[in-house]
């Protein structure tokens, strides 16, 4: 062979290998949705937030640190009178000079609060809210990947649906092709062929049409997994099977490893703590203070008459009256604690029903994919006589057309059982919290 064979047939294997598309199962397709999702990198930040909060809570109980210096430059004179009584009894005012060009001062203050009902009670909020960010994440990632496992068995299904329409093409040309090899020996009559050629072209569109809805579906996973949108990409998964249909479990086992159960139980201890915390503004509170001060003075640049000091103090707030607003706080607070408590009982109900719609679908999606496995050997050994039946010329081309008809109806509506069973399946694992098991 010649180098530019060798060169184009080098080139021809690098293009096909450059093509090829990357296969991915379950597993790697969840766990490119965890690492790209941008829902969950939303969910992350609530975590991050939750975070700061409880640092800001930290803050507010550590002692506050805070120095200042002052320069300032008198332009004018200030003076101090005094009236002095002389000795007949009368009194002459004099005056004195109290200020000098330059003044400088520099304070430095440590505040610590000593008692404050409200410091208490905000480091309490922030480790609850922390909790209760902790599973809205946790509850976020399950409807994340609740939906990537539905979208994965949706393109196994829609590609299937495109392979049977595909297939169908191919045996309607065929078919056609044939037919007219018998129109031509004179053993099939022009309505014949005609019946034959119309089946094979009005099966094209519908391939096309399922070709484009698998492809709009798989761009749209892409983008959830953060792929390359313009990579070839296979999902690799079964179809044929399905896992049992599961045990019922007891209602308080099922929500204890609810995330979202748990987040409005958090939210309901959120909302009685700041209950707490709006009362608490009724309380006193005692700040403790040690400062430093110096000061400086001179008509030159210098550091002249100086004085240090250094101060030891308390202080004790008691609020008295605010006008009313820290009631309507406490009213407010009150309000939120009885709408979390009625949320989370309306939660128990919800999830309940929830519950028992899964249960019913799973068992609707079981009789149906046994029938339409009954349905499914039925039509397929109907469409193998009407195949046999037609190359002999025992049944008209429209025959054989209605017996592929109900074959691919069946197989569609098998897969389509299937998938109504995966679809069920899978809301169940999200309301018993069994996300992260995976189908085999």
């Amino acid at each position: 062979m010649k180098p530019i064979k060798w060169t184009l047939l080098l080139t021809f294997l690098l293009l096909v290998g450059s093509v090829q598309a990357e296969n991915y199962d379950l597993a790697a397709f969840i766990e490119l949705v965890k690492k790209n999702s941008d829902d969950l990198k939303l969910a992350a930040k609530e975590l991050e937030m939750a975070a700061a909060q409880k640092r800001e809570a930290w803050a507010t109980a550590l002692p506050k640190i805070s120095a200042e210096g002052n320069y300032r430059r008198n332009l004018l004179e200030t003076y101090l009178y005094v009236d002095f009584p002389t000795a007949d009894g009368s009194l002459v005012r004099q005056k004195f000079k109290i200020t000098k060009n330059n003044e400088y001062t520099f304070t430095a203050a440590l505040l610590q609060p000593i008692f404050s009902f409200k410091v208490g009670t905000a480091l309490r909020a922030a480790k609850q809210y922390e909790r209760m960010s902790q599973f809205i994440f946790q509850s976020s990632d399950q409807e994340i990947i609740t939906f990537a496992k539905k979208g994965f068995y949706q393109a196994l299904l829609l590609k299937r649906v495109w392979q049977l329409k595909e297939e169908t093409v191919k045996n309607a040309r065929e078919n056609y092709n044939m037919v007219k090899k018998q129109y031509q020996a004179g053993l099939a009559s022009e309505f014949q062929l005609y019946q034959a050629e119309v089946r094979w072209k009005n099966s094209i569109p519908e391939a096309q049409q399922a070709r484009k809805n698998y492809e709009l579906l798989l761009y749209n996973l892409k983008t959830l997994a953060g792929l390359d949108l313009e990579a070839q990409v296979d999902f690799v998964g079964n179809l044929e099977k399905v896992p049992p249909m599961p045990e019922p479990l007891s209602f308080d086992r099922i929500i204890e490893n609810r995330p979202d159960y748990k987040a409005q139980l958090w939210e309901q201890k959120l909302r009685r703590t700041a209950v707490a915390a709006a009362k608490g503004e009724f309380l006193p509170t005692v700040d403790g203070t040690f400062a430093y001060a110096f000061s400086a003075q001179s008509d030159l640049w210098k550091l002249e008459n100086k004085n240090n000091n250094f101060i030891l103090g308390l202080k004790l707030s008691i609020p008295i009256f605010l006008g009313g607003y820290n009631i309507a706080q406490v009213q407010k607070a009150k309000i939120e604690l009885d709408k979390s408590r009625l949320r989370l009982q309306k939660a128990r109900k919800q999830i309940a029903t929830e519950l028992k719609s899964i249960y019913l679908r799973l068992d609707e999606a079981q009789k149906s994919i046994k029938a339409a496995e009954s349905a499914l050997q039925t039509a397929e050994k109907g469409f193998q006589i009407a195949q046999t039946s037609a190359q002999n010329g025992l049944i008209t081309q429209l025959e054989l057309k209605d017996a592929r008809l109900q074959y691919d109806g069946a197989r569609l509506n098998w897969y389509l059982a299937v998938y109504n069973y995966l679809d069920a399946y899978f809301d169940w694992q999200k309301a018993v919290g069994k996300v992260d098991e995976l189908v085999e």
